[in-house]
């Protein structure tokens, strides 16, 4: 084996390295892209939270402010004004009270790569494949009984 089928391995294993590490390493194009899916996730989730929290606000203010809305309030309570009277008509069902759903705890899913050691482990392997096959050929090469 001379220096070029040599340096020829080592330039795969480290081709092979490269390719590893930037595809599907740590940060990689791999993980890469499944940050960008958690990042699309939790946008959507923040985006619902100030929906939701713009909406409390708003109730809130009224509820503070508005004395239209303080009295629809008590009336809902079952409060009236002194000489009102309260009429409840029978068989109508009342309205559901809206519950606010601030949604679901979002874990963060662990990203998937390989390993650094292995993406070396697996260049080693290709360099001592390359040096073993390009031994083999020469061995071959010069061994050749067409040559006798």
């Amino acid at each position: 084996m001379n220096r070029f089928h040599f340096l020829l391995s080592v330039c795969a294993a480290v081709f092979v390295y490269v390719c590893l590490s930037a595809m599907f390493g740590q940060e990689g194009i791999w993980a890469y892209k499944q940050l960008q899916k958690q990042k699309i996730v939790l946008s959507r989730s923040v985006e619902r939270l100030q929906d939701l929290n713009g909406r409390l606000f708003t109730e809130s203010t009224a509820l503070q402010k508005d004395t239209d809305v303080i009295a629809a309030y008590a009336k809902k309570m079952g409060f009236i004004y002194p000489g009102e009277h309260l009429v409840k008509i029978s068989g109508m069902p009342e309205p559901p009270a809206f519950v606010y759903d601030p949604g679901t705890k979002l874990l963060r899913p662990d990203i998937i790569y390989i390993p650094e050691w292995l993406v070396k482990s697996i260049a080693f392997l290709v360099f001592v494949f390359y040096n073993l096959l390009y031994s083999l050929i020469s061995l071959i090469r010069y061994h050749d009984p067409a040559k006798i």
